[in-house]
């Protein structure tokens, strides 16, 4: 049995610190507007989280499924998709097993990994200090979430950021963007990663708290733009509209011939980090969020993390439980039943599509899911 080194908000982490393999425990939680565990769990969202992680990571390491994607002729005369299509995409993942670590094909909520160092950052005078990416380590987690966005869906965050048009040339639009508005090409977007809340950067900031050479970002940039395209396109052959999403990284432990470090694909891939559509329908957390969206609970959130930076902490959830007296309250059962189903329905497509079995046996379909939304 392996101990439990981390607990996360969804997901808990077990392993021997700084020994392989760790293994991801994808829990039944839920987690919306960074506050961790929700009062609900969605049964079986685990287990098809880590169907869904472990069919991605296959994917993307398998150096044919690149070389026939459909992509821009400029992707294609980079040395990154090159290198995808001699080598695939590496990641840390070592694929699904029980709580033991032993290898299982069978739907498990247990996903073995090779592990990363994430740092915990100094915070001081209300800043975090970020020394640590300075030394170029190896092996560790990149201190970014990277954004990627297909177009302008409802309760896009991007919408908020379109009043500052050098923010939005910066990413590659002309113009702010309008809701519903769809981009061949996905726009990228880099927020901090380990601080307490999330914060949108620019490319220069983001290139500099990652301590990353000139050549490293650009390596990183393609890799999202490549990766997205990929995702997309596999959604696709489901009949599913791929709006935006989040990918996290770490360094890799070897570098380039340059000396440039190379990159893993971390964590997981899921409906958790994408917002998808069918037939205009939202298949993401999206309608959890919209459940609680408006609520008091959330209004008091926006409060209390007003009032935790004024104040240069980072702790604002114990004030807006503490000070506010405010807390999520229970999904109904209507939106609960329709959560639960919307992970095994989609882990179950993914697979019909490009593996030909199922892995959650009376799972709603698409059609009936979105009717039940």
């Amino acid at each position: 049995m392996f101990p439990e080194l981390h607990i996360g908000s969804v997901k808990n982490i077990l392993g021997v610190e700084g020994a392989s393999p760790y293994l991801f425990h994808f829990s039944d939680r839920f987690s919306v507007f960074d506050w961790g565990s929700m009062p609900d769990e969605l049964s079986e969202k685990g287990k098809a989280l880590s169907v869904m992680a472990d069919f991605f990571f296959r994917q993307m390491q398998g150096a044919d499924t690149w070389q026939k994607l459909d992509l821009p002729a400029e992707l294609k005369a980079t040395q990154t998709y090159q290198d995808f299509c001699a080598n695939g995409l590496s990641h840390h993942s070592l694929g699904m097993c029980d709580e033991a670590g032993n290898t299982v094909t069978d739907a498990t909520p247990y996903l073995k990994v090779e592990p990363v160092v994430v740092p915990v950052l100094p915070f001081e005078d209300g800043a975090y200090d970020y020394q640590v990416y300075a030394s170029k380590p190896l092996k560790t987690l990149v201190p970014l979430e990277v954004i990627f966005r297909f177009g302008v869906p409802e309760g896009s965050s991007l919408l908020q950021r379109t009043s500052d048009v050098d923010y939005c040339r910066a990413i590659g639009l002309t113009d702010a963007p309008q809701p519903g508005e769809r981009f061949e090409q996905p726009i990228i977007e880099y927020s901090t990663k380990l601080e307490s809340s999330d914060r949108y950067i620019s490319y220069a900031d983001a290139q500099r708290v990652a301590g990353m050479s000139d050549e490293e970002f650009a390596s990183l940039h393609e890799t999202v733009q490549l990766l997205a395209l990929h995702v997309k396109s596999i959604f696709a052959r489901c009949n599913v509209e791929l709006w935006d999403g989040k990918f996290e990284f770490s360094f890799a432990p070897d570098t380039n011939a340059d000396g440039s470090r190379k990159f893993w694909i971390v964590d997981s891939i899921g409906p958790d980090e994408l917002r998808l559509t069918y037939h205009g329908v939202q298949l993401s957390k999206e309608n959890l969020r919209r459940f609680y969206r408006g609520s008091e609970w959330h209004q008091a959130i926006d409060l209390a993390k007003h009032l935790a930076a004024d104040r240069g902490i980072k702790e604002w959830k114990g004030i807006c439980e503490g000070e506010l007296n405010s807390s999520p309250v229970s999904l109904s059962a209507e939106v609960k039943e329709a959560s639960e189903m919307m992970y095994k329905t989609i882990a179950n497509e993914l697979s019909k599509a490009c593996d030909g079995r199922e892995s959650f046996p009376g799972a709603w379909d698409f059609d009936t899911l979105i009717h039940k939304i």
